[in-house]
């Protein structure tokens, strides 16, 4: 008994030692300072909201698409790349979370990681700022990149359980576009799926598999991330994704003549019964009666 219960301690350990290093460190007080920024953009808090409830998955998609909004400010920006940092992070994404932190130094290059971290989160990044200002700093003094669009039609409606092709072409006048990824989820309640497209001649494609193709429709959203993986332009996104309308079958119950006379018979009428039994007037159970229904 002794045993077991240190060992159940040691595990109780090792979870709030693993928390801790999940621990979302405070915004700086600048960042405090910028109500406004933050209800401007909603996105921002609850990519928060999911990071501290530990859906990490959710929260990236919710992040990425606030990262691309119109009207950031530069402190939202900041605040964004900070929490998309840590959300790589979590996920084991170190790439990511390095080049989240690298944009977010760009725009801010006094930032430092608190102490209110874990010791190993906090020589992470700060090796990733020693990288970049190894590098020079760069994209502290340039000029703001020329904007990526993703021209894209979407299709009014699909077929139940038949795969769908997606395409889209890209304008990068400078060539920031590594990846085009398309997101989708059947309904309007499950996590977005992502799966990365097929560049070819024509542009990018890919394809919604044929199970993930039901009434009553598809959503989905294209993001380009760069060369570091974070997004630089979506068209749509996970808070207004793209849709398309995935009729009922043909022989949905809903469809038969049959249903709507009965729901109307039933709805839309008084309904009177008599029963007339047949014989001599016996009240035998044996005998045989018929039911009259007269709608009026």
């Amino acid at each position: 008994m002794c045993a077991m219960s240190s060992r159940l301690l040691a595990w109780g350990a090792a979870i709030c030692l693993s928390l801790a290093t999940l621990a979302l460190p405070a915004a700086p007080a600048q960042a405090q300072r910028s109500g406004r920024a933050q209800a401007g953009n909603p996105l921002i808090e609850q990519g928060q909201s999911l990071y501290d409830d530990l859906r990490f998955e959710e929260a990236l998609q919710v992040l990425s698409a606030a990262l691309i909004r119109a009207g950031n400010t530069p402190q939202d920006r900041v605040t964004i790349y900070r929490i998309l940092a840590f959300t790589y992070l979590a996920l084991g994404r170190e790439e990511e979370a390095g080049g989240a932190y690298q944009s977010l130094l760009a725009i801010d290059p006094e930032y430092q990681v608190g102490s209110d971290v874990s010791p190993r989160t906090r020589t992470f990044f700060n090796q990733i700022r020693e990288q970049w200002e190894a590098a020079g700093r760069p994209g502290v003094s340039t000029a703001p990149p020329a904007p990526v669009e993703i021209r894209h039609r979407s299709p009014a409606q699909a077929e139940r359980n038949q795969a769908v092709e997606l395409t889209a072409s890209v304008d990068d006048p400078q060539g920031r576009v590594a990846h085009l990824v398309l997101a989708y989820r059947q309904g309007t309640a499950d996590v977005f799926q992502r799966i990365e497209t097929e560049r070819g001649a024509e542009g990018f494609s890919a394809t919604i598999p044929a199970e993930d193709v039901s009434p009553p429709l598809v959503e989905y959203y294209f993001e380009a991330v760069d060369a570091q993986g974070l997004p630089i332009a979506a068209r749509g996104d996970v808070a207004a994704p793209l849709r398309i309308a995935v009729p009922a079958p043909n022989n949905s119950v809903f469809r038969k003549w049959w249903f709507w006379t009965a729901a109307a018979v039933v709805v839309g009428g008084a309904v009177a019964a008599a029963v007339v039994l047949s014989g001599g007037g016996g009240t035998s159970p044996t005998q045989q009666g018929t039911l009259l229904i007269t709608v009026h």
